[in-house]
């Protein structure tokens, strides 16, 4: 009866894990009066973002992002400000990474009492699959300086539907800006 509870501890502690949302990194400057900013707008990213190399350019995919990240902010308090300037810009990216994984490995093992041995061995090929994350920048208006950066790894991957794409896009900005303004700031 005992390994039954451990085997199910097992299985909803790896339950848990898978949701927990998107890793989400963050930076800012801790000299910034975060406290000043109550306008934004949007800044286009630099020609030269990595997301256009890797093919995340797309542009039903950055709307969504954008709606998102609009929500997001006016929940917060801060208004889009189009007319005069704004307090802060937001700069959006998606960025690819390459990874690779493997579909399965086959295992046989034995054992006697406390002691086994297995041996383990891949099977199927190698798949190399793009990752792609959401990347926010926040620059002040006035000094043109980035103070506010936040990345959501693997975020923009393929969904069964626009429906689930929205959903994952709603969680991982409402994580990157979780800590936006930054605690005290």
């Amino acid at each position: 009866m005992g390994n039954h509870r451990t085997l199910w501890g097992i299985v909803a502690l790896v339950g848990v894990m898978g949701c927990s949302g998107p890793a989400v990194q963050y930076d800012y400057d801790a000299k910034t009066n975060f406290s000043a900013y109550r306008t934004f707008d949007w800044r286009a990213a630099p020609g030269g973002a990595p997301g256009k190399a890797a093919g995340f350019d797309n542009s039903i995919m950055n709307g969504r992002v954008r709606r998102a990240v609009e929500t997001e902010l006016a929940a917060k308090g801060f208004r889009k400000e189009a007319a005069a300037d704004p307090d802060f810009l937001v700069i959006y990216y998606p960025v690819g990474r390459a990874t690779r994984s493997r579909r399965a490995h086959l295992g046989v093992g034995f054992g006697f009492g406390p002691l086994g041995l297995g041996v383990a061995a891949p099977v199927g090929e190698q798949q190399v699959q793009t990752e792609g994350s959401i990347v926010l920048e926040v620059e002040d208006f006035r000094t043109g300086t980035q103070v506010w950066r936040a990345t959501a790894e693997g975020v923009l991957q393929g969904s069964d539907s626009p429906e689930e794409a929205d959903s994952n896009v709603t969680e991982a900005v409402h994580s990157l800006l979780k800590r936006f303004p930054p605690p005290g700031k």
